[in-house]
């Protein structure tokens, strides 16, 4: 594929030149233009971009007008669930950017897509899973599922897979945010309250032990107040206005910062973590990680450490030892991470450095090898980064350059496929 010869990139973006980036395996992406190519350091698009999110080997973006749209690759057509939200019209192999302009209304009809806000790419058991789902919300607070719902994760009250997003019913307010696991949901209420559906086994929803999973939304979990969360691929967390954060699901890799006797894989009921002492500014994990900034600029993490994705300078995992690590980083403004991914970045004012998997250049740092000690990222130029959304295989960013960067692509809906 090739652009239009008028189409040549732009040098040195100027100051204050917004938009977004990709690096990573291409198939995350599956952008037209230079199709086919992993990208080793950030490619940078000249879109207003509101929300991204990278999910195994597939990749949403919202555009400031609400237009959503979905890339990615597809193992199989036959184990292909509808995570990508497109219809049925998919191909195997790759499939490049399409808006998603259709969704099925509340009354099971089809109807013209809503100007969207947020949204959130699934995670299967491998990169190469169909059976993932996947979320967006729009901008008045409606929520919408698409994909594999074996165990009622899409919230629509059966077991059904859906291949266009649906809008979830029984939800008494507006969402504001939400997070997602592997076969679990969780949306974040504007009252503070939030509500779960899909798998249980780990507790992953809150629900205690003897509720194995709901495909309708269940605010069993006794949470309230809550303002942040996150969610790896069974467990959840989650931080309320008082400063207290919680953990409920998984937690074989002490990835909700402490270990327990007896059934130490599994917390089936929100639980405080109270090995996170400070004030905490964000909560974020990825797959069987997770992460706490402080409002001094810096952070902890606790889980697993593989691949040095705690950013602690090890690659050992936490231990009833030492259940939380210290990140090798200060001056850190925000973290970027996600569900399928097994690495993660620190944002600072002006550059962005990150630790762990990196083999297929998921940290953007032009060689490959996992990273203990966080690295910066070559952005190619000062940049304020206001978001990065990572997953097993590529990575995403919304921001700005502060002086001169690298080539600008143009918009990709202006690239000739």
């Amino acid at each position: 594929p090739t652009q239009e010869p008028t189409q040549e990139p732009t040098l040195n973006p100027t100051a204050g030149k917004s938009g977004w980036w990709f690096w990573g395996a291409e198939e995350g992406g599956n952008l037209p233009g230079d199709f086919g190519e992993n990208e080793q350091v950030p490619k940078f698009y000249d879109d207003e971009v509101v929300d991204i999110s990278a999910g195994s080997r597939h990749s949403f973006l919202i555009l400031n007008n609400g237009d959503a749209f979905a890339a990615g690759f597809i193992e199989s057509d036959f184990s292909y669930k509808g995570h990508l939200g497109i219809g049925i019209d998919i191909d195997e192999g790759s499939n490049l950017v399409k808006q998603i302009d259709k969704v099925i209304d509340e009354g099971g009809k089809m109807a013209n897509a809503p100007p969207f806000m947020k949204a959130y790419a699934g995670l299967g058991v491998a990169s190469d899973s169909g059976e993932m789902h996947s979320m967006l919300i729009d901008r008045s607070g409606n929520v919408y599922t698409s994909g594999s719902n074996s165990k009622g994760q899409l919230c629509l009250g059966d077991d059904k897979d859906r291949f266009e997003f649906s809008q979830v019913g029984g939800l008494p307010k507006p969402a504001v945010a939400g997070t997602i696991g592997f076969e679990f949901t969780l949306i974040l209420l504007d009252d503070g309250t939030v509500w779960g559906c899909g798998s249980n086994a780990f507790g992953e929803l809150g629900l205690g032990s003897k509720i194995d999973f709901t495909n309708v939304p269940n605010k069993g979990n006794g949470l309230k107040d809550i303002i942040e969360l996150a969610s790896g691929y069974n467990f959840a967390i989650f931080l309320d206005s008082k400063n207290v954060v919680y953990g409920t699901g998984g937690n074989i890799y002490g990835q909700q910062c402490f270990f327990t006797e007896g059934e130490p894989a599994r917390v089936p009921t929100p639980n405080i973590l109270k090995e996170v002492k400070g004030t905490v500014e964000q909560v974020a994990a990825n797959r069987e990680s997770s992460y706490f900034l402080f409002d001094d600029g810096t952070a902890v993490s606790c889980g697993r450490n593989d691949e040095g994705q705690l950013g602690d300078g090890s690659f050992v995992n936490t231990s009833e030892d030492k259940p939380i690590f210290a990140v090798k980083q200060k001056g850190i403004r925000k973290i970027g991470t996600g569900p399928s991914a097994q690495s993660v970045f620190f944002i600072k004012d002006d550059s962005v450095y990150g630790a762990g998997l990196n083999d297929r250049f998921q940290l953007g740092i032009d060689e490959i090898g996992s990273r203990e000690f966080p690295v910066e990222v070559k952005f190619g130029g000062d940049v304020a980064v206001d978001l990065i959304s990572a997953s097993g295989t590529h990575s995403l960013a919304i921001g700005e350059y502060l002086g001169e960067g690298v080539d600008s692509e143009p918009s990709f809906l202006e690239i000739d496929p």
